[in-house]
């Protein structure tokens, strides 16, 4: 089952930023935003695997952009790193401002998907702009 849900967008300048622009925390329980260390907790429970409960995993982030996508959706895309070929596994739109530095979503996904057990993926928050792939933040996971 593919889900994405919407995104909450935090829109703090970059001098309270605890992550460094263009990177990922990723956790297994959903970051709670309205705690005013979210930023802290959600450092505290990074993963960098995540365990498939039933039939999926269920991966939850806190990106910090390198820039304002200047859009309203980016895309959250897997590339397995066990692939030669630069060919994305699967990509999830998400929902945001287009002025936001800061992202926090979650999304579910399953082996019907194209995602295997065992194999480690790039994570990335993306935004295809004429024909080119802008990153604006980036991790990796290992799924069991």
């Amino acid at each position: 089952m593919r889900t994405a849900l919407v995104a909450m967008i935090l829109g703090l300048g970059v001098s309270a930023w605890a992550g460094a622009p263009g990177s990922m925390v990723l956790t297994s329980d959903p970051i709670d935003t309205t705690d005013t260390n979210f930023e802290k907790d959600a450092k505290a429970k990074q993963v960098s695997s995540l365990t498939k409960s039933g039939d999926q995993w269920t991966l939850n982030f806190l990106a910090f952009l390198k820039k304002a996508a200047g859009s309203k959706e980016v895309q959250l895309v897997f590339y397995d790193e066990a692939e030669k070929k630069h060919e994305p596994t699967n990509a999830f739109p998400i929902a945001t401002q287009a002025n936001a530095k800061i992202l926090v979503s979650s999304v579910s996904f399953s082996p019907d998907q194209g995602f295997k057990v065992g194999h480690k993926y790039n994570v990335m928050v993306t935004r295809l702009i004429g024909g080119h792939e802008e990153v604006y933040a980036r991790t990796t996971v290992s799924l069991k």
